[in-house]
Protein backbone atom coordinates (compact mmCIF):
# COMPACT_ATOMS: atom_id res chain seq x y z
CA UNK A 1 0.00 0.00 0.00
CA UNK A 2 1.19 3.35 -1.04
CA UNK A 3 1.08 6.02 1.11
CA UNK A 4 -1.16 8.14 -0.89
CA UNK A 5 -3.85 4.92 -0.37
CA UNK A 6 -4.04 5.86 2.90
CA UNK A 7 -6.76 8.30 4.75
CA UNK A 8 -6.33 11.65 5.59
CA UNK A 9 -8.32 14.29 8.17
CA UNK A 10 -8.37 17.71 7.67
CA UNK A 11 -9.92 19.77 10.13
CA UNK A 12 -10.73 23.57 9.74
CA UNK A 13 -13.69 25.73 11.01
CA UNK A 14 -13.89 27.54 7.80
CA UNK A 15 -15.51 25.81 4.72
CA UNK A 16 -13.51 27.53 2.33
CA UNK A 17 -10.04 26.55 3.72
CA UNK A 18 -11.18 23.31 4.52
CA UNK A 19 -11.77 23.08 0.28
CA UNK A 20 -8.59 24.57 -0.80
CA UNK A 21 -6.66 22.20 2.16
CA UNK A 22 -8.73 19.34 0.96
CA UNK A 23 -7.35 20.01 -2.66
CA UNK A 24 -3.97 20.70 -1.57
CA UNK A 25 -3.96 16.84 -0.24
CA UNK A 26 -5.47 15.78 -3.22
CA UNK A 27 -2.74 16.97 -5.52
CA UNK A 28 -0.35 14.98 -3.22
CA UNK A 29 -2.13 11.98 -4.85
CA UNK A 30 -4.13 11.40 -1.75
CA UNK A 31 -7.95 10.62 -2.61
CA UNK A 32 -9.48 8.89 0.64
CA UNK A 33 -9.42 12.63 2.46
CA UNK A 34 -12.11 13.21 5.28
CA UNK A 35 -13.12 16.71 6.36
CA UNK A 36 -14.02 18.13 9.63
CA UNK A 37 -15.41 21.49 10.39
CA UNK A 38 -14.84 21.15 13.70
CA UNK A 39 -12.08 19.36 16.94
CA UNK A 40 -15.25 17.89 18.27
CA UNK A 41 -16.47 16.14 15.00
CA UNK A 42 -12.57 15.00 13.99
CA UNK A 43 -11.94 13.76 17.64
CA UNK A 44 -15.71 11.58 16.63
CA UNK A 45 -14.52 10.54 13.68
CA UNK A 46 -10.75 9.31 15.23
CA UNK A 47 -12.99 6.84 16.85
CA UNK A 48 -14.31 4.97 13.89
CA UNK A 49 -10.94 5.73 11.32
CA UNK A 50 -7.03 5.76 11.43
CA UNK A 51 -5.17 8.45 9.26
CA UNK A 52 -1.98 8.53 7.43
CA UNK A 53 -1.57 12.39 8.83
CA UNK A 54 -4.25 15.08 9.73
CA UNK A 55 -4.21 18.28 8.69
CA UNK A 56 -5.80 20.96 10.97
CA UNK A 57 -6.22 24.45 11.12
CA UNK A 58 -4.40 26.01 14.65
CA UNK A 59 -7.42 29.54 14.91
CA UNK A 60 -10.78 27.43 15.59
CA UNK A 61 -13.87 27.79 17.53
CA UNK A 62 -14.65 26.66 20.24
CA UNK A 63 -12.36 23.87 20.38
CA UNK A 64 -8.26 25.51 18.73
CA UNK A 65 -6.55 23.09 16.64
CA UNK A 66 -3.85 22.93 19.74
CA UNK A 67 -6.34 21.56 22.18
CA UNK A 68 -7.81 18.77 19.35
CA UNK A 69 -4.32 18.22 18.67
CA UNK A 70 -3.85 17.49 22.25
CA UNK A 71 -7.54 15.34 22.28
CA UNK A 72 -6.23 13.70 19.42
CA UNK A 73 -2.52 12.51 20.65
CA UNK A 74 -4.04 10.83 24.03
CA UNK A 75 -6.66 8.67 22.16
CA UNK A 76 -4.95 5.20 22.07
CA UNK A 77 -4.84 4.70 18.04
CA UNK A 78 -3.14 7.96 17.26
CA UNK A 79 0.63 7.18 18.65
CA UNK A 80 1.91 7.02 15.17
CA UNK A 81 -0.48 9.17 12.98
CA UNK A 82 1.37 12.53 11.93
CA UNK A 83 -0.47 15.71 13.31
CA UNK A 84 0.51 18.73 11.06
CA UNK A 85 -0.88 22.41 12.52
CA UNK A 86 -1.71 24.93 9.89
CA UNK A 87 -0.77 28.41 10.92
CA UNK A 88 -1.82 31.78 9.43
CA UNK A 89 1.05 33.05 10.93
CA UNK A 90 4.36 32.64 12.61
CA UNK A 91 3.20 34.55 15.87
CA UNK A 92 0.42 31.90 16.14
CA UNK A 93 2.97 28.86 15.88
CA UNK A 94 5.53 30.72 18.13
CA UNK A 95 3.04 30.51 20.78
CA UNK A 96 1.97 27.27 20.17
CA UNK A 97 5.76 26.43 21.11
CA UNK A 98 5.52 28.68 24.34
CA UNK A 99 2.44 26.80 25.42
CA UNK A 100 4.29 23.06 24.53
CA UNK A 101 1.84 22.61 21.60
CA UNK A 102 5.21 21.62 19.51
CA UNK A 103 6.03 18.49 22.64
CA UNK A 104 2.04 17.06 20.78
CA UNK A 105 2.22 17.51 16.74
CA UNK A 106 4.77 16.14 14.26
CA UNK A 107 4.61 20.25 12.72
CA UNK A 108 3.67 23.42 11.31
CA UNK A 109 3.50 24.96 8.00
CA UNK A 110 2.39 28.49 7.61
CA UNK A 111 -0.96 29.42 5.32
CA UNK A 112 -1.23 30.15 2.43
CA UNK A 113 0.74 26.90 1.23
CA UNK A 114 1.15 24.58 -1.54
CA UNK A 115 0.94 21.42 -2.25
CA UNK A 116 4.64 21.16 -2.95
CA UNK A 117 5.38 22.73 0.69
CA UNK A 118 3.05 20.07 2.10
CA UNK A 119 4.99 17.73 0.53
CA UNK A 120 8.19 18.43 1.56
CA UNK A 121 6.69 19.19 5.23
CA UNK A 122 5.85 15.20 5.42
CA UNK A 123 9.20 14.27 4.08
CA UNK A 124 10.98 16.22 6.85
CA UNK A 125 8.22 15.00 9.01
CA UNK A 126 9.37 11.46 7.82
CA UNK A 127 12.68 11.64 7.96
CA UNK A 128 12.62 13.26 11.66
CA UNK A 129 10.85 9.81 12.79
CA UNK A 130 13.30 7.67 11.16
CA UNK A 131 16.22 9.31 12.54
CA UNK A 132 14.49 8.85 15.85
CA UNK A 133 13.70 5.35 15.40
CA UNK A 134 17.20 4.20 14.13
CA UNK A 135 18.39 6.62 17.09
CA UNK A 136 16.61 4.77 19.68
CA UNK A 137 16.89 1.18 18.13
CA UNK A 138 20.94 1.86 18.26
CA UNK A 139 20.59 2.84 22.01
CA UNK A 140 18.89 0.04 22.60
CA UNK A 141 21.31 -2.37 20.72
CA UNK A 142 24.25 -1.04 22.32
CA UNK A 143 22.36 -1.35 25.60
CA UNK A 144 22.17 -5.19 25.10
CA UNK A 145 25.93 -5.76 23.74
CA UNK A 146 28.48 -7.34 26.14
CA UNK A 147 31.08 -5.36 27.37
CA UNK A 148 34.09 -5.20 25.30
CA UNK A 149 36.55 -4.34 28.54
CA UNK A 150 39.14 -6.42 29.47
CA UNK A 151 39.58 -7.62 33.23
CA UNK A 152 42.94 -7.92 34.48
Amino acid sequence: MSDTDRAVLVVDDFATMARIMKSIVGQLGYTDIDVCKSGEGALEKLKTRTYDFILSDLEMEPMSGGEFAARARSHPYLVRCTIIIAAGSREGAAQCVRDGLHEVVDGFIFKPFTASDLSVKLLEIRNRKRARKFASDSGEAARHMPSTGSSA
